[in-house]
């Protein structure tokens, strides 16, 4: 019995081997050519996102575009709060209730 079972295991194994081929391995020129896509599609990429940032200063430059804000500090002192006082980060919720 216990020998059927190492019987049945060998011969998986070498059909395994001998008669199932790597479905990862792709021929070199396939290869060759997605690496020349890829690098083709990252170089549109940097030229959309170039293009992207001169539309925006050419917007910020004629005031068409608001300048990002670099520090914003809210004075929430005297207001009622909720979590530890010396917190680094706070979370605001500006709400209206009507």
């Amino acid at each position: 019995m216990k020998k059927s079972y190492l019987n049945i295991l060998i011969g998986v194994i070498l059909i395994n081997f001998l008669f199932v081929r790597p479905g990862l391995t792709q021929m070199s020129d396939e290869l060759r050519n997605l690496r020349k896509d890829m690098e083709e599609l990252k170089e549109s990429q940097k030229a959309i996102q170039k293009d992207l940032q001169e539309i925006k200063n050419f917007l910020r430059m004629r005031g068409l575009l608001p300048e990002e804000p670099r520090n914003v500090i809210i004075d929430i002192s005297n207001k009622p709060y909720k979590g530890n006082e010396n917190a680094k980060l706070s979370i605001i919720e500006f709400s209206e209730y009507q």
